[in-house]
């Protein structure tokens, strides 16, 4: 690995680990700026330390372009963890993932307009919707949010959203089914379920155990464990919610195309 050379008028040359170690997180943080974590879906209550941002390079821009099924998890989570300091991206929440590499392109270009198609089934209307940061929905973590949940069952679960750590062992299990002792084939929902799960009954859990743990509840448990679940999620929605003239709301994909990341912005100096 390529090393960037470090000048000594810079970096403390003493025995002061703490004085070194500092001054080693400033140049890192270098041409990058602080992030705000009360714009993040999960609001940033999960991460102690400050986050740092810094703009796409080149790069970062060709991946993201060129992004397939196969490859768009591990583009992300190494752009990630190439623009986003002060935290291991193995503890970077799902939910704040997608919101991110969105952030990170409209940072990039300073929020330069992605224009979107659409069409109204109400009016017919065939129209053109410019979209920028502010335009992608969002929902938030609910500030009330008790981690404890009571099960139907009389179980007591504690409640942790998942990282891209899990998310990474997740797909790991998801490709080699046959290491893990299932009755049946993996069932990925419950599985990606299985990752909010933290202890039951006070002990800590595997993903695998909470799986197994949530095949066996009776229907009733998991009927409404499921559905709250869903309703104390957080992330990005995956679409445009347009106003047509007619008022009637237009649902449109969000959409990694590579248009999106390698936008036509007009360049000035060569009119």
């Amino acid at each position: 690995m390529q090393s960037r050379k470090i000048e000594e008028t810079q970096i403390p040359q003493g025995g002061d680990m703490a004085q070194i170690a500092m001054a080693v997180a400033a140049q890192q943080q270098k041409n990058m700026i602080t992030l705000n974590k009360d714009l993040l879906p999960s609001k940033g209550k999960y991460y102690s330390n400050d986050l740092y941002v810094k703009k796409l390079s080149t790069i970062d821009i060709k991946n993201l372009s060129t992004l397939t099924g196969d490859t768009i998890d591990g583009v992300m989570n190494s752009i990630i963890a190439h623009c986003v300091q002060g935290i291991n991206v193995n503890d970077i929440l799902v939910g704040d993932k997608y919101w991110l590499v969105f952030y990170l392109r409209n940072l990039t270009y300073n929020d330069y307009p992605f224009y979107v198609k659409y069409n109204c089934k109400e009016c017919g209307k065939v129209g053109m919707f410019k979209t920028q940061m502010k335009d992608i929905n969002v929902n938030y973590i609910q500030d009330d949010f008790n981690p404890t949940y009571k099960m139907d069952n009389g179980d007591t679960i504690e409640i942790g959203f998942p990282t891209i750590g899990n998310e990474i062992s997740v797909n790991q299990i998801k490709r080699e089914p046959e290491k893990y002792t299932v009755d049946g084939a993996i069932d990925e929902q419950i599985l990606n379920i299985a990752c909010y799960i933290k202890t039951i009954n006070g002990s800590r859990v595997s993903i695998m155990k909470a799986y197994n743990y949530i095949c066996e509840l009776d229907a009733l448990s998991f009927t409404n464990f499921g559905n709250y679940m869903a309703d104390i999620d957080f992330g990005i929605k995956p679409y445009f919610e347009i106003q047509c003239d007619c008022s009637n709301k237009v649902l449109v994909p969000l959409s990694l195309t590579p248009e999106y990341f390698m936008p036509k912005i007009t360049n000035t100096a060569n009119k």
